[in-house]
């Protein structure tokens, strides 16, 4: 029912309603004053009557709950109290009486909700709430230990740039420049986040952050540096394209998203968070160069530019709320929160990383300072460019001439002056040449090559590497120029086939050399030609059998020879898997035998040719069997 009353007598309007299904003598309508819109939703059952008002957008003053033995009155937003029993000799009649007077007094709002319940689903309700919240409050203090954890360690910080160097070298191989930078400007920072921890009162000296940029090709280990030096310090850590995000946030990602990500990564505490990492890859792709400019390869039609002033924003003392202002139900908190904004995150001390690739500017430095290639070939320690623990012969190999950018270079590529001002700390990561990749599979604590012999171990298989097959792999890793992403790629061609046949087939060891590398499919050909298809199908129907019983305990089966033999060929010879075939035929086999087992005791079944011919109308027989017993002796369904 909608009845046009006044908002602060609403609730007599709804006790109007409920006296008259109760059969109680109402309140005079002359007390109804005003004109507002309220919706009524009125059910009724045998034990169960529901009364509901919407006032307010998302708020409700009072709940009643009562039933004609027990009345019970939990106070939302009043007193705060739990949930106090009342008088219950106390009838309905009267308690509609007291509501109704209140609400003319203009004692309750116009959203009061009250439902009338019976006392054992009260109680039910009750109880689902209290184990609710049981669970919440758990939840709440392990989120509460990981964080005063994290934090304690933050204020324990004391590593060395060495030793942050020496952790890195387990999964990243060379880029030593890289992992000098990093270790110094981790430390620089978290020093400095250290001794704010410990004196507030130092936070309000000026400090200026060491953000970092990262130039390189892909897969030379970028990401993996700062994923593993977030990792090792204990901090959360978030990763982003900068590509991914617009000026407006309207279409794609608002910048400050980052921000509210990383309270996401902290689990929720503000403070974890206002210390984290975030990680901007692809920043290259969202420089504004001139026109007819190759500096860069941006193909955005977003405004880069303001892309760089929003994360310019978030890199200087700024706060970030931690509700998205375009999100709708932000806006919905926003207006039962008066227009007050919740909880925000300051963004001085959270540490910023960017990397790209900036292929263009690598381009246009390798036409200006091309002529260090002969004199370094000369020369080799004459203006070096590259790691120091690079072999000389090496050194010619890598092309990179991102160390020489300056900032200028920058500027001319597209960035704003004041964007790459604020990330004073750069530095160049070289390709990785094929002895690189080699070392990576073979020393790195990441290796894919741990990955595949787990998954191989799946099923049973222990795969092995010679040592011409890991050449081969690097070598062609190479050739395919993305870096140790390579590797995936020259492993997943290589091996693919192999996943697909060999946990079907009865082999224990697989050793990759380097002619599976060359020409796998030959080599897997041949692997394929030396197995007995037949006694593989074999073994495969006993581990079926097997299975079954163990499922279906104590009713077992067994295959008769002349059903193994039909299903072994048929299988061969249609290239089905034995398992997924007798899975699928003999679907209906458990209930069957289930209930001859019920009504006979007989726990094991010969399953027969005619049954594995045509298992439908062999299982029909055998319930034809087992109906006709009763009415003579008792049939053994036993067929050998």
């Amino acid at each position: 029912a909608e009845m046009a009353v006044g908002k602060g007598v609403a609730t007599v309007a709804l006790l109007l309603v409920v006296s008259s299904i109760l059969g109680l003598s109402g309140l005079s309508k002359s007390k109804l004053s005003k004109s507002s819109l309220i919706t009524s939703d009125i059910s009724r059952s045998s034990r169960f009557v529901s009364l509901q008002s919407s006032g307010r957008l998302g708020m409700r003053y009072g709940k009643h709950q009562c039933s004609r033995r027990r009345l019970v009155r939990r106070s939302v937003f009043g007193d705060g109290g739990d949930d106090e029993p009342q008088d219950p000799d106390e009838s309905l009649p009267d308690l509609l009486k007291q509501l109704m007077k209140k609400a003319a007094d203009g004692k309750l709002p116009g959203d009061t909700q009250i439902t009338f319940m019976d006392a054992d689903k009260f109680a039910h309700l009750q109880d689902l709430k209290r184990k609710r919240q049981k669970k919440e409050e758990a939840v709440e203090k392990e989120r509460e230990g990981r964080t005063s954890e994290a934090l304690e360690r933050i204020k324990n910080f004391d590593y060395r740039p060495k030793e942050i160097r020496d952790y890195l070298d387990r999964f990243v191989i060379k880029q030593s420049d890289a992992k000098k930078v990093l270790s110094i400007a981790i430390c620089d920072h978290y020093n400095h986040v250290r001794r704010i921890l410990e004196d507030p009162a130092s936070a309000r000296r000026d400090y200026t952050k060491p953000n970092v940029l990262l130039l390189g090709p892909t897969g030379v280990g970028k990401t993996y540096l700062m994923r593993n030096i977030a990792e090792f310090i204990g901090v959360p850590f978030v990763k982003a394209d900068a590509t991914k995000f617009s000026e407006t946030g309207i279409v794609g990602r608002d910048a400050e998203d980052l921000v509210r990500d990383l309270v996401d990564k902290a689990n929720g505490d503000k403070q974890l968070a206002e210390i984290g990492i975030i990680y901007i890859d692809e920043v290259d792709k969202i420089a504004n160069p001139p026109k007819n400019d190759v500096t860069t390869t941006s193909g955005s039609t977003f405004n880069t530019r303001g892309v760089q002033n929003n994360l310019l924003k978030l890199m200087e003392d700024t706060e970030v709320s931690l509700q998205n202002p375009m999100a709708p139900q932000s806006l919905k908190s926003l207006l039962e929160q008066g227009g007050k904004e919740d909880k925000a995150v300051r963004t001085k001390n959270i540490l910023f990383i960017f990397s790209g690739a900036f292929n263009g500017l690598n381009e246009k430095l390798k036409k200006e300072h091309g002529q260090e290639d002969m004199i370094s070939s000369m020369f080799p320690h004459f203006g070096s460019r590259y790691d120091d623990d690079d072999e000389e012969e090496e050194r010619p190999k890598r092309r990179s001439y991102l160390d020489k950018a300056t900032t200028r270079d920058f500027i001319e590529a597209g960035m704003e002056p004041e964007f790459i001002g604020r990330v004073p700390v750069r530095c160049a990561l070289q390709a990785l040449l094929a002895e690189d990749l080699l070392h990576i599979m073979t020393s790195s604590e990441g290796s894919v090559l741990r990955q595949l012999e787990e998954d191989f171990k799946g099923y049973g298989i222990d795969l092995k590497f010679t040592d011409e097959a890991l050449q081969e792999v690097a070598e062609r890793s190479e050739a395919e120029q993305t870096g140790a992403r390579g590797i995936v790629t020259v492993l997943e061609n290589t091996l693919r086939e192999f996943k697909f046949e060999l946990p079907s087939l009865p082999f224990k060891e697989f050793t990759v050399d380097n002619q599976t590398v060359v020409d796998p499919k030959w080599m897997l050909g041949k692997m394929i030609e030396s197995v007995n298809q037949t006694e593989v199908r074999v073994n495969d129907l006993v581990s079926f059998a097997e299975q079954f019983g163990r499922q279906h305990d104590p009713v077992q089966i067994v295959f008769s020879p002349e059903a193994t033999v039909y299903l072994a060929n048929l299988c061969v010879e249609k290239d089905w898997q034995m398992r997924s075939y007798c899975t699928h035929i003999f679907k209906g086999l458990p209930e069957t035998l289930k209930r001859i087992y019920l009504e006979t005791g007989q726990d094991l079944f010969v399953i027969t040719r005619e049954m594995a011919e045509n298992p439908q109308e062999e299982m029909t027989v055998w319930l034809t069997l087992l109906d006709r017993s009763f009415e003579a002796e008792r049939v053994d369904l036993t067929i050998i």
